[in-house]
């Protein structure tokens, strides 16, 4: 009786497992549908409608208007093309299992950031025998904080950190961008700086954002071992 209520307790966390699995799956192609929408989208109807205005005015014989609107399209269709490559990145298969964390973070500045014209500079230290769980927590945390250098901070230069010391595992994302105030986008919700923080505490340490307006942005996590 014991066994048969045991196979059936089995069966019963395979089922659940496999339900949190497809949840997990339709919970992350509706955000990647809402970040089409908000994002590539909204931008490609932007574009459509400024080429519109552009073509008017160059029929019209509105030389200098129309080299203000190509400047404008160029910048835009560039960063569409950036939040484009990240999107299709993100839909890849994780290489953090085969090729461990500081070659996954190296790969995701590759195949990201560099390709999308910003400087990189990455001092990343291959630290041995971490947790998945860990691995995991500080990837997404490190992925998170360059979505926002990507999709927000206008940086030319991003700079990637991680070692250890003490212990504890450093992680540090620098970008300098335009900046902002961390404490009131934190009030508005913004970034998903919220989420960041609860994901560090989760894995038993902290997260620090420093920066101001015009001074570009910092993202430290530190976390114990």
């Amino acid at each position: 009786t014991l066994l048969a209520e045991l196979q059936e307790a089995h069966q019963q966390l395979q089922t659940y497992a496999g339900q949190a699995e497809e949840l997990a799956v339709a919970n992350e192609r509706n955000r990647l549908a809402r970040e089409l929408h908000d994002s590539i989208a909204q931008t490609l109807y932007g574009l459509s409608l400024q080429s519109e205005v552009a073509s008017r005015k160059l029929a019209a014989g509105r030389i200098e208007q129309v080299a203000e609107y190509l400047r404008d399209f160029r910048l835009q269709t560039q960063q569409t093309l950036r939040e484009t490559r990240l999107m299709i990145y993100e839909l890849r298969p994780p290489i953090l299992e085969q090729t461990g964390l500081a070659a996954a973070l190296q790969s995701r500045l590759d195949s990201v950031e560099r390709r999308g014209g910003l400087k990189v500079e990455a001092n990343l230290e291959e630290i041995e025998n971490l947790s998945p769980q860990l691995e995991v927590g500080l990837y997404r945390l490190a992925q998170e904080a360059l979505n926002n250098a990507l999709k927000h901070a206008q940086a030319s230069q991003i700079n990637l950190t991680m070692k250890e010391s003490q212990g504890n595992i450093l992680l540090q994302i620098a970008d300098d961008g335009i900046g902002f105030d961390p404490a009131a986008m934190e009030q508005q919700g913004g970034y998903g700086l919220e989420s960041m923080r609860e994901r560090a505490k989760q894995l038993g340490g902290s997260l620090d954002i420093g920066g101001a307006p015009g001074e570009g942005t910092i993202v430290t996590v530190e976390v114990p071992r």
